[in-house]
């Protein structure tokens, strides 16, 4: 390599080298504050980092006073550091996590009906009061104040999601009755279980509200559904998705998988009466919340007092819907599995037969269709179920117990109040309460014997405790839904004296029809879920 070479040579390193130097200098310029405190081994950016933050002080200096600035610094160092908001935030994530991760747990319901409770406030028990019980029909009028705790405190002690009281409250609508009874009911609200309250026909304006001083009952003073709401708006009311602009029912969600449809189905203007049914306009409501519950795949559950079909032969007039017909296609045409009621004092299950329906009930579509074809192949047509609730207040006391699995299948299973361990548990010695059972069964042979001891010769009188042991017996059995034995019953001794003595009596027609009623047990009902709701 000559000279001239060499010198090129050098002067092309040397240009690369002021020119890498230049690039470094802009680059070292354009860096942010931050870039240079993270620089190392540079002198001249340690020195431009010390004057930033110097110049940072002061400013800081001038804008706030010096005790500030030391509590800020004493706030910061004493606050939460990065790395432990990181901690706290990945907690907060796991618990979230694990809550939601959390297995369902099916509701678990309580239903009871036809409480009829009866204050000792409008009583000075007197000859009117014992006249009264001497006329009922067989409640334990006298001893509903204590039945009423006792079942507070099952209630409490079962800790259901939700206790229902579907209609009948009260005696016969008396406001002292209303006042009473709302006030001791808080008692299970307090224990953190809702209870849930639509009326029955005795509960508003009802002309027989009375009460009972001296030898004459007088004029009670009834509530009107302005004043029921006001009773019992924290009972359900308050506590609905939806309320019904045009009667007291409503709809409560007992859970994201079931709602309970509270209908009221009591005709009470302009006047009471006994009879029920559902009005057009609540019909258009109920259409509004069954298609909210099918988008949401919502189990319904419509619970009402008035039945939803004919269950008795003892007592065929006022107990099912007037309009029960429609209402049980209606409720059919959307699936619905079960409805529950009150009203007729006897416990009973019953599943709507599938009788057949004609093209006009059903109209043109996707119910037809469906029928057709079900019946094309043999299968049993879609009937819903009926579970009638017997009266609390009427021997043997009873309420339900529902439950469902995590697959939707639902249980229902009555269970008897007891009374008498209740007053032994609290130390009272009344002989009644502490052997309610037996107490019930004399309390109904005693009305029975009132009312037939008068059509009876004095001679035949001797007979009278095992008639009315039988009709006792075949009155319990028939109000808790139990099986009767027909051949026991009409070939007992005590059957061959009221055919002998009063076979044309009311008694007698009575038994006949509970007899005939009660070849099944009424108490246990096992009811699958339902695969899907039908389309349309």
């Amino acid at each position: 390599m000559n000279k001239k070479e060499v010198w090129k040579t050098a002067a092309a390193v040397l240009l690369l080298i002021l020119t890498l130097s230049t690039v470094i200098w802009v680059i070292r310029r354009d860096r942010k504050p931050e870039d240079l405190e993270q620089t190392s081994g540079s002198p001249a950016a340690e020195e431009t980092a010390e004057e930033a933050a110097e110049e940072t002080q002061e400013e800081s200096r001038e804008e706030e006073p010096q005790e500030e600035t030391e509590e800020a610094g004493q706030e910061t160092a004493a606050g939460s550091q990065p790395e432990d908001f990181e901690k706290e935030t990945v907690l907060e994530a796991g618990e979230q996590a694990q809550e939601e991760s959390e297995p369902y747990e099916p509701p678990v319901l309580a239903v009871a009906s036809d409480i009829h409770y009866q204050s000792h406030a409008i009583t000075d028990f007197g000859k009117a009061y014992y006249d009264f019980i001497a006329g009922g029909d067989g409640k334990v009028v006298h001893y509903l104040p204590e039945l009423l705790e006792t079942f507070i405190d099952e209630m409490i002690s079962l800790k259901p999601n939700a206790v229902v009281l579907s209609g009948d409250i009260t005696m016969n609508g008396e406001i002292e009755n209303h006042q009473e009874l709302s006030q001791k009911l808080e008692r299970i609200q307090q224990a953190g279980i809702q209870v849930l309250v639509i009326p029955g026909n005795h509960d508003i304006n009802n002309h027989h509200a009375a009460r009972y001083f001296g030898s004459e009952k007088t004029e009670g003073q009834p509530i009107t559904a302005e004043e029921f709401y006001e009773f019992y708006h924290n009972f359900g009311y308050d506590q609905a998705s939806s309320r019904d602009p045009a009667s007291l029912s409503y709809v409560y969600p007992l859970d994201e998988r079931y709602w309970l449809l509270m209908l009221d189905t009591c005709q009470y203007e302009p006047v009471n009466l006994v009879g029920g049914r559902i009005r057009e306009e609540t019909l258009s409501w109920m259409d509004e919340q069954l298609q909210a519950a099918s988008e949401a795949g919502v189990t319904v559950i419509p619970i009402g007092h008035h039945n939803l079909l004919p269950e008795s032969s003892l007592y065929t007039t006022d107990c099912a819907l007037e309009n029960y017909q429609e209402i049980t296609d209606y409720l059919e045409s959307w699936h619905i599995p079960v409805y529950i009621s009150g009203h007729l004092h006897v416990q009973r299950l019953k599943k709507h037969d599938g009788s057949p329906l004609t093209e006009e009930k059903l109209g043109p579509g996707p119910r037809l269709d469906a029928k057709r074809q079900a019946e094309a192949s043999g299968e049993e047509p879609y009937g819903i179920y009926e579970i009638v609730s017997d009266a609390v207040s009427i021997p043997p006391c009873q309420y339900g117990m529902i439950r469902w699995d995590d697959e939707g299948n639902m249980t229902y299973q009555t269970r008897k109040t007891d009374v008498s361990a209740w007053a032994a548990a609290r130390g009272i010695e009344n002989p009644d309460l502490l052997d309610f059972e037996n107490y019930s069964k004399e309390y109904i042979k005693k009305l029975i014997a009132r009312q037939i001891e008068g059509k009876m010769e004095p001679v035949s009188l001797q007979f009278l405790d095992d008639m009315t042991g039988l009709y006792a017996d075949l009155y319990q059995d028939y109000y808790a839904g139990r099986i009767i034995n027909s051949k026991e019953t009409y070939g007992s001794v005590a059957w061959q004296w009221w055919m002998r003595l009063l076979p044309k009596s009311r008694q007698v027609r009575e038994m006949r029809a509970m007899v005939g009623d009660s070849d099944k047990d009424n108490n246990y009902l096992y009811l699958p879920a339902d695969p899907g709701l039908p389309e349309g």
